[in-house]
């Protein structure tokens, strides 16, 4: 468009120095030579060709001036593209920090997590081993407290035989050492069905966990009171989980199949102590 422009520019000018032709009058016989024409001409040329120069110079000007405006265009949209490619690699290097640091909080919490479980199973542990403590530190005591008992009578039988007559004395003598033998046998027929029982229920525990065939979902803690019907003999007539129970129901499942496959419990060498009708507590520690 500035070419178009200058051309016409050009044109314009040109068309200034211009002038129309002077009519034409006879020529006389003879020639007479005016130079007024001719100089006014080549002024005219002159003048043309000083206008054309300064319309190409104006015209290399505009040029030179559109190109550094486009440089500095292009120098403009360089520095703004490195901006932003510049920008970009930081929001980059941001958001890879942030995933790192995501990252690392996620095994942070994990660890954690870990840890409180570790820390669980622990208590759970020992938990349990004071509560058998306190099973056999009550047992001991029982124990002890008949045996002071025992004592306690003998020394109060006795007093009571040496104050009677010797005849009296011995025949009560006597009959108090009876009694005593029948209390003490007593006593140590009760303390022996009361192990008998606990060997009895120990027995039938470990035979259904040995059928027990564990589900994925069971966690650690697992504590289920299982209630059996049998008759003579162990055979097994019915099963159910009653309360407390901390197990799912998959789990539960799973141990009542166990005591089914169990088929006949503990029997021989129990029946002194046997029941119809036991409960026992199905446990899983891990």
């Amino acid at each position: 468009m500035l070419i178009h422009l200058l051309a016409v520019g050009l044109l314009w000018l040109g068309s200034l120095g211009w002038s129309a032709p002077e009519p034409v009058r006879p020529t006389p016989s003879f020639t007479l030579v005016d130079a007024a024409p001719i100089v006014r001409q080549r002024e005219d040329e002159r003048r043309a060709e000083q206008q054309a120069e300064e319309a190409r110079q104006l015209l290399e000007q505009r040029q030179a001036e559109e190109a550094r405006r486009q440089r500095e265009l292009e120098e403009r949209q360089r520095r703004q593209d490195e901006r932003e490619q510049a920008e970009a690699e930081r929001q980059r290097l941001l958001e890879q920090q942030r995933e790192a640091q995501l990252a690392r909080e996620r095994e942070a919490e994990e660890a954690r997590r870990q840890r409180e479980q570790q820390e669980a199973l622990e208590r759970q542990r020992r938990e349990a081993e004071q509560e058998r403590l306190r099973e056999l530190e009550d047992l001991r005591r029982q124990r002890e407290e008949a045996q002071q008992r025992r004592e306690e009578e003998e020394r109060r039988l006795a007093e009571l035989a040496e104050r009677r007559a010797d005849d009296e004395r011995q025949r009560a003598a006597e009959a108090e050492a009876e009694r005593l033998r029948l209390a003490r046998e007593q006593a140590q027929a009760a303390e022996r069905r009361a192990t008998l029982f606990e060997e009895y229920i120990a027995t039938i525990q470990e035979q259904v966990t040995r059928n027990w065939r564990r589900p994925p979902t069971t966690e650690q803690g697992l504590r289920c009171a299982v209630r059996v019907i049998q008759i003579p003999g162990g055979e097994i007539i019915d099963q159910s989980i009653v309360s407390p129970c901390n197990a799912d129901e998959l789990t539960r499942r799973s141990i009542l199949s166990a005591v089914e496959r169990t088929e006949n419990l503990a029997y021989r060498g129990y029946e002194e102590v046997f029941q119809r009708e036991i409960e026992f507590v199905f446990r899983y520690d891990g």
